[in-house]
């Protein structure tokens, strides 16, 4: 570009200067091109300081010149003195800001002070620079490499994926640029495109581990498990040793509840790399999943005992407890890791996680008002960005701790945040009801209703409003619109059994269960819905006992479930068994209104009559906010029980714990 510069200022003649000052402009131009390509020879002789010196005579004989003043830049970064080059670079761009050196130099100098303390707004400038070069010279290969590069450290995918798409159309055959654009392209979570681009890399290398890999990840990303599976599986066929493929199909294997399988993958990362703290998580989840719930902490506690500070080590175990249902150590563990100090680089949300999963915990340790203190600490953690769902569960709370005005004006300011969200808007609803405001509470609900009519989650938290008012045929109505939009909805199912329960219909209800099984086989709470309602009725008790022995066998924790296994052994006249099921389920749940009066029954029949009186006096005080309690019928068997120890002169006793 100089040599042209010169021989344009050499080739003016006197003749053709329009007047005296545009001749001596011209020839100082000339003079200051004269000094510049006397500067480039003492460079190419290595005489920096010489070349230095003669580019400076040029520009003060042609301060105008952006094309002086980048060389001038190169040569000072050559010369180490990067502030000056940088200097020297932004005043060429002034001059010119089409000068596609100019902004090259200025990109390639931020690019080196983004080594420093400024360095996200150093790449920032860099990038800026760099799109500039690619505008004026869309064919250069290096700056849109860099560009891409820049974008990427800089975590704006979508920007790094259009660069590499660019370099894709400069270079269709470079197999790396596909691999690149793929990867940027799932990571701003376009999971379509980033396959297309992962599938025209293996048309360049059919055998490439890594692009299946990829492309593993791209499909386990949009829950595709089978696809990614598939890919995952072609990876390892071309790099059997890959312990990052065999963690990522781990991984899939478990989102995809195939425990046991992504156990055979944990096996194999340990078997080659024992320590590795990735395959000892992969295995503790698996087991966790499996409900081998002791060799699952076991491979936790390997965990923590290689890292005391690993906190997704401390969080596996907090998950194990809560599959368990042993809440009480779940809270303990939670507690802990609250209290402790916040590790540097420790990622912000981690703490709210921990508090909602505490106030949960608390939950179902029946600790309502503890757990409402967690679900604000969660909120005051999210800063000014609490989600919907986390604004829920600290109403719902409160509401459970009889705190119902307050819980109130907690739902109506949650609703102000999110006025379409239909939880809140339930819970709303619930509360006014509670409070006895039906009209208000209905004219929610009605709303909702209108204005989601073939939304299968909207109708089933209306119908779980009229449910819990006691509208069991409107709430029956709700359930079949819903199920009309989504007939194989297992939530709108397993309400409208419940809700036909309810209104004793029970062969109705019991096609409805059985229509819920042939949809989710292992769902816990179904199955043990339809075992206790046969069983309660003493329909198929031999059938409805091993529905719900196989709920317990899912989730042995529940009391609920264990009360049912207890009562369907009271209808097989297993006596014995029974009893050490109900009190199995009074231990998790002590104040049950119904575990009570079922333990009181069985114990009756037992001939302790004094104990069974002190079950069902306690029933009636006990918990029962579904009124599932046939009080009438407890009242009559209390007043039988204190007639018959009267006529025999018994003491009445306290019952046994």
């Amino acid at each position: 570009m100089w040599i042209q510069a010169v021989l344009l200022a050499l080739a003016v003649s006197p003749e053709a200067a329009p007047a005296r000052g545009a001749a001596q402009q011209a020839s100082a131009r000339a003079e200051a091109y004269y000094h510049f390509s006397l500067g480039l020879q003492e460079r190419l002789a290595g005489n920096v300081d010489e070349a230095l010196a003669e580019y400076r005579r040029a520009q003060k004989l042609d301060p105008e010149s952006a094309s002086i003043r980048v060389e001038t830049s190169r040569l000072l970064r050559e010369m180490g003195r990067l502030d000056e080059a940088l200097q020297e670079a932004k005043a060429a761009v002034a001059l010119d800001a089409e000068e596609t050196d100019a902004h090259l130099v200025l990109a390639q100098l931020e690019q080196i002070q983004a080594a420093g303390p400024d360095a996200l707004n150093a790449l920032r400038r860099a990038a800026e620079h760099y799109q500039q070069v690619v505008r004026l010279r869309p064919s250069d290969g290096q700056s849109l490499l860099n560009l891409a590069g820049i974008y990427g450290q800089l975590q704006k995918h979508e920007e790094a994926a259009r660069a590499w798409e660019m370099y894709v159309a400069l270079d269709p055959g470079n197999f790396e640029a596909h691999v690149q654009r793929g990867t940027h392209l799932l990571l701003a979570g376009q999971s379509e495109k980033a396959a297309e681009a992962m599938r025209a890399a293996l048309q360049l290398q059919p055998g490439s581990a890594r692009a299946y890999q990829i492309l593993g990840d791209i499909y386990g990303r949009a829950d595709k498990f089978d696809e990614a599976v598939l890919h995952y599986k072609k990876a390892l066929e071309a790099d059997p040793a890959n312990v990052r493929v065999r963690l990522g199909l781990g991984e899939v294997l478990l989102d995809a509840r195939r425990p046991a399988e992504a156990l055979v993958e944990a096996a194999a990362v340990l078997a080659a790399d024992p320590p590795n703290r990735f395959g000892l998580e992969l295995k503790a989840r698996g087991l966790r999943d499996l409900r081998r719930f002791d060799e699952a902490e076991a491979a936790a506690d390997l965990l923590i005992a290689g890292d005391p500070n690993d906190l997704k080590a401390g969080y596996l175990k907090v998950t194990i407890a809560e599959q368990r249902r042993d809440y009480a150590r779940a809270a303990t563990l939670l507690e802990r890791l609250v209290a402790r100090p916040a590790a540097a680089g420790e990622e912000p949300g981690n703490r709210r996680v921990f508090h909602v999963h505490l106030g949960f915990a608390y939950q179902q340790l029946g600790r309502h008002a503890d757990a409402a203190r967690q679900f604000s600490r969660a909120i005051e953690e999210a800063g000014g960005a609490p989600d919907a769902n986390l604004l829920t569960f600290h109403a719902e709370a409160l509401s459970l701790a009889h705190q119902k005005d307050e819980a109130l004006r907690a739902a109506r300011a949650a609703r102000g945040r999110f006025p379409d969200d239909v939880d809140l808007a339930a819970l709303e609803a619930t509360l006014l009801r509670e409070k006895g405001d039906k009209a208000a509470a209905t004219a929610i609900v009605v709303a909702l209703r209108e204005k989601a009519p073939s939304d299968a989650k909207v109708l089933g938290r209306v119908a779980d409003f009229y449910r819990r008012a006691g509208d069991f045929p409107e709430a029956e109505l709700t359930l079949r619109q819903a199920l009309a939009a989504e007939p194989k909805n297992l939530g709108a199912l397993f309400q409208l059994g419940a809700v036909l329960e309810r209104q004793k219909r029970h062969d109705a209800a019991e096609t409805v269960f059985r229509q819920a099984l042939e949809v989710e086989p292992d769902s816990a709470p179904v199955l043990n819905y339809l075992g206790y309602m046969n069983a309660d009725r003493s329909v198929r008790v031999e059938e409805a006992f091993s529905l719900i022995q196989k709920a317990v066998e899912i989730d042995p924790q529940s009391a609920a479930y264990q009360d049912s296994l207890g009562w369907a052994l009271y209808r097989l006249n297993r006596l014995e068994a029974a009893e050490g099921a109900v009190r199995r389920a009074l231990e998790r749940d002590s104040d049950n209104a119904v575990i009570l009066d079922h333990l009181g029954d069985i114990v009756a029949k037992r001939g302790r009559v004094a104990e069974a009186l002190g079950y069902w006096q306690k029933a009636m005080k006990g918990e029962d906010d579904e009124s599932e309690l046939d009080r009438p019928r407890v009242e009559a068997k209390i007043r039988e029980a204190q007639g018959a120890l009267q006529a025999q002169q018994q003491p009445i006793v306290p019952p046994t714990p």
